[in-house]
């Protein structure tokens, strides 16, 4: 990507950031993103199809960013409390996206990160993986898609309750995971 793309998509992606936060994330136009952004309707739809999309991009984009903490964490409990952590900064823009569960395309993404990092914390730590998951991809890909769907869902309720206590939301989440994933 040329650095005017990079440009255009950066200021698209603070723009409904700031956008998203005050105002639900189903009355935000991709007009309002453009004149907060600077840009033309035109280079808009060359980044996102929608205003819902583009979030869901931002969003993903500063959660794959958080999870970089992956490889050099100590317990998985590290990468949920940066998850946690990058939830809690963008709360209203979350909680906007909710109408009542996440919007499709926020929900997809935030499964999507979880997932790869999953997925990467049973390639640094293969020992946690029970022999029945270890043997059969398919059951992994069964397992990586229960607990990010899990995760997403307790993010959403923990959302809803407006509680902001992370570590307290950390220690439920994974109180809630299967125990080979803590090991």
């Amino acid at each position: 990507m040329d650095a005017r793309s990079r440009r255009s998509r950066e200021s698209l992606r603070a723009a409904v950031l700031t956008l998203a936060g005050p105002t639900p994330i189903s009355e935000v136009t991709a007009s309002a993103i453009c004149l907060q952004a600077g840009v033309t309707r035109d280079t808009f739809y060359r980044h996102a199809d929608s205003p819902t999309g583009l979030l869901a991009d931002a969003l993903s984009a500063e959660i794959d960013e958080a999870m970089e903490v992956l490889p050099r964490a100590d317990a998985i409990g590290d990468a949920e409390r940066a998850l946690l952590e990058h939830v809690h900064r963008r709360a209203d823009v979350y909680r906007g996206a909710m109408h009542p569960l996440l919007a499709a395309p926020v929900r997809s993404n935030l499964e999507r990160s979880i997932s790869a990092g999953l997925v990467l914390w049973a390639e640094l730590h293969p020992e946690i993986i029970p022999p029945e998951f270890a043997a059969d991809a398919a059951a992994m890909r069964i397992a990586i898609a229960y607990a990010a769907a899990g995760t997403v869902g307790a993010v959403e309720e923990w959302l809803r309750s407006e509680d902001d206590d992370i570590e307290r939301a950390v220690r439920l989440i994974l109180a809630a995971s299967p125990e080979w994933w803590l090991r």
